[in-house]
């Protein structure tokens, strides 16, 4: 499983750009060699039978929370990916975010707590908590973007 978790996240990384795994310092920040955007990867698996809960809650407020990131300039983009849930696989869900900067990965937390108690963030309802519908597999897997490829 593991083989195949690193081999997953290496093909994401080749997919989203041109990027490289990074060690992480003594303090779990990675250590960056140069100044391109940072991405955050999470593989989530679904609990049986709650995807499509899930994914409800991630439109309703994952994806709501990442666009005020992004008008406040601190995320450029963000992607939330689902396939067929696979025990051989074991995730189900691909959530990505691209932050402008290290600046702006090691400010997230006080960023994403501001939005969550700002006027504009509205949490939408959904029948459970995400927390009671998923489990991570890997959390918080961090890229850095070396080279990066534009669309027209």
């Amino acid at each position: 499983m593991h083989t195949r978790l690193h081999s997953l996240l290496v093909a994401v990384a080749l997919s989203l750009s041109t990027g490289c795994l990074q060690p992480a310092a003594r303090d779990g920040a990675p250590e960056f060699g140069s100044d391109g955007t940072v991405w955050t990867l999470d593989l989530v698996r679904t609990l049986p039978g709650q995807q499509a809960e899930y994914l409800r809650s991630i439109r309703a407020n994952w994806a709501g929370a990442r666009h005020l990131a992004r008008e406040r300039g601190v995320v450029l983009g963000y992607r939330a990916l689902a396939a067929a849930p696979d025990d051989e696989r074991g995730w189900d869900v691909l959530l990505m975010t691209e932050y402008a900067d290290r600046s702006s990965w090691e400010q997230r937390e006080a960023v994403f707590q501001e939005i969550f108690v700002s006027p504009e963030f509205t949490a939408g309802a959904t029948s459970r908590p995400s927390a009671e519908l998923r489990e991570f597999l890997a959390a918080g897997v961090v890229l850095e973007s070396v080279v990066s490829v534009s669309r027209r």
